[in-house]
């Protein structure tokens, strides 16, 4: 029995898929500067400055849809030609208001990405909400929610074969091995889906044309309004990681910009 929840993780994470960018790398001493300075924000901040759960008017949502339609549009284009580029087969995205949404979020259900209300009025400029809808997107075009699904499903099936040998040692584990197997499943690789969305969506930002440096600080933005993201790391990680990493993409695109080189990503050679 111990030898068999000691080799379940091993076998989750052997048959998970796994991003495949190469991002550049910051340095302890980096994200240690970044998570100091976040906290010391967010301890200077005022709390609960922005009502995220607010009811918006019929008119608030038309004036914030008229703001959405036009970054949406140039996001929607530059999203689908790196797709193209990039070799994917379903490249044709869609932005979608939800009025009924409340909360700071937007997600991606593989081919459109639904943006709430609040974030849209959360957003500081047309930089940082372009770089919302572009990292929903990068989720699409680098195949993440496929592949959450698939590992999520992958770590529940090993799991739950664990419980049933554990059934048949005589302990009954009520189903929990299977619980775990799709929870280590989540938590290994959804971090890294966001960072790579987080990578991909500055390539996208910048084919779009807008301002790429602006991009790092809407997590810093977030950190005000939920401070414990400034630590904590579950299924997405810490808000001081991500803005180091992006800063170092922010480079990284630039280098390419001043050189000459096509905006791509750079993908992880394959073993």
């Amino acid at each position: 029995m111990r030898h068999w929840l000691l080799t379940l993780p091993l076998l989750t994470l052997a048959a998970c898929a796994a991003p495949t960018t190469q991002r550049p790398v910051y340095s302890d001493a980096e994200f240690k500067a970044e998570q100091e300075a976040q906290a010391a924000a967010v301890k200077a901040a005022q709390k609960g400055n922005f009502n995220d759960q607010k009811d918006y008017t019929p008119e608030e949502i038309a004036a914030l849809t008229q703001r959405l339609t036009p970054i949406a549009s140039n996001v929607e284009l530059a999203s689908e030609a790196l797709c193209a580029e990039m070799g994917g087969k379903r490249c044709q995205f869609e932005v979608i208001l939800d009025p009924t949404e409340k909360g700071l979020n937007a997600h991606a259900d593989g081919q459109n990405v639904v943006i709430y209300p609040a974030m849209i009025d959360y957003a500081t400029n047309d930089n940082q909400l372009g770089f919302v809808i572009a990292h929903e997107f990068a989720h699409s075009i680098m195949g993440h929610v496929a592949s959450q699904q698939k590992n999520v499903a992958i770590g529940g099936i090993l799991g739950s074969l664990g419980d049933v040998f554990a059934q048949s040692q005589g302990f009954d584990t009520g189903g929990n091995l299977g619980k775990i197997g799709a929870q280590q499943a989540l938590l290994r690789y959804s971090p890294s889906f966001e960072n790579e969305a987080d990578y991909i969506g500055l390539y996208i930002l910048a084919r779009a044309g807008y301002a790429i440096e602006d991009a790092p600080g809407f997590w810093r933005m977030m950190s005000l309004q939920a401070p414990q993201a400034v630590y904590a790391t579950s299924t997405h990680p810490n808000n001081p990681s991500r803005t180091v990493a992006m800063q170092k993409a922010v480079a990284e695109i630039r280098a390419k910009q001043q050189a000459g080189h096509p905006l791509l990503p750079n993908i992880a050679p394959r073993d």
